[in-house]
């Protein structure tokens, strides 16, 4: 036969416990939001390769521009620590996707193409849509410089005869963005020469 229940027995509360369950729980949620929110973007801006001298209106790249983008991706791939790209955009011109290519190749992406209308909103899907990632853009010197602007509020001139420039913005969050102006070029033909004798 059962016990009778006793009324001066109660069961134990499990109060107590709910208010450090809580705190942990809470800051769990905290330092997921926290670890989210703060990431670092890096928005790499490639000018296009030198083109051949065309009357057309999409030339593709000349020898000279051939050879400087060959050594564009090891370049880029040298540039990271981690030695990544997410992802890869560029004008949708022969020129600047011939300038792309080899970063595609090294980085295994595919290229997206921008279309003239898409330049104006570039800025704002890169800060939305490609947070904490690596994003390389491929474009020419009147484009650069408007993304530039529109990611760090900084304004640049790219030279007409300036195809190995390269910009490296760094927008932390928080925190205030950083540009690094670079130039890379073509590979010394006629030190090649020597150092293969």
């Amino acid at each position: 036969m059962p016990e009778p229940l006793d009324p001066s027995r109660r069961r134990p509360s499990l109060a107590p416990l709910l208010l450090p369950l809580l705190v942990l729980l809470a800051a769990g949620a905290g330092i997921f939001w926290l670890g989210s929110w703060a990431r670092t973007t890096v928005v790499v801006l490639v000018r296009h390769a030198e083109p051949r001298a065309s009357s057309g209106g999409d030339p593709d790249l000349s020898v000279a521009g051939e050879r400087r983008v060959a050594a564009l991706g090891s370049f880029l791939a040298d540039l990271f620590v981690a030695g990544k790209v997410d992802h890869l955009y560029a004008a949708d011109t022969r020129r600047a996707q011939q300038t792309a290519a080899p970063i595609a190749n090294q980085f295994g992406l595919p290229i997206n193409l921008l279309a003239s209308s898409d330049w104006p909103t570039l800025a704002g899907r890169i800060k939305s849509d490609h947070r904490g990632q690596t994003v390389v853009v491929v474009g020419y010197a009147s484009t650069l410089p408007i993304v530039l602007e529109q990611l760090t509020d900084t304004k640049a001139d790219v030279g007409e005869d300036e195809f190995g420039s390269v910009f490296v913005v760094v927008l932390p969050s928080p925190g205030q963005p950083r540009v690094l102006r670079l130039h890379y070029r073509a590979p010394d033909v006629q030190n090649e020469a020597s150092t293969k004798n």
